[in-house]
């Protein structure tokens, strides 16, 4: 199974001491992965939370499932006035790479994600949303 990183959680990831990420952690060490495009505004805002050394280091342990930039730049484009929140580029990796499940803390965001009309997914937050961690493969 894959998941959406949201930047706005890279600080709590990325923190070993953070225990609402932690199953997050440990789910990703045995059989997930994170899916990411290397869009302009994914590379931005990572950056900005400090994931380009993340990115480098899901890459090198075969945890990280890059999509096509120029479908998520189409599907963002076709987005664009559809969604409440500023992150096409999100809607648009979800529904190109078939992810379901978001790790996020942006609730604007959650309402597009959750929306049955765009992606129907889930979102994590918490520890107790670690049921949405399963073991399926990565589409």
């Amino acid at each position: 199974m894959c998941v959406i990183l949201d930047a706005n959680s890279l600080g709590q990831y990325k923190d070993p001491s953070n225990a609402e990420m932690q199953p997050v952690r440990d789910w990703l060490r045995r059989f997930g992965k994170i899916v990411y495009s290397d869009t302009d505004k994914f590379r931005e805002e990572w950056a900005r939370g400090g994931g380009h050394n993340l990115r480098r280091e899901l890459q090198r342990r075969n945890r990280l499932k890059l999509v096509s930039i120029r479908d998520v730049r189409q599907k963002e484009n076709e987005l664009k006035g559809q969604i409440e929140s500023d992150d096409e580029h999100i809607i648009a990796l979800a529904l190109v790479a078939n992810v379901k499940v978001l790790v996020s803390n942006d609730t604007t965001l959650h309402r597009d994600f959750k929306n049955r009309d765009l992606v129907g997914g889930k979102v994590y937050q918490t520890a107790s949303h670690k049921h949405l961690l399963t073991r399926d493969t990565c589409p």
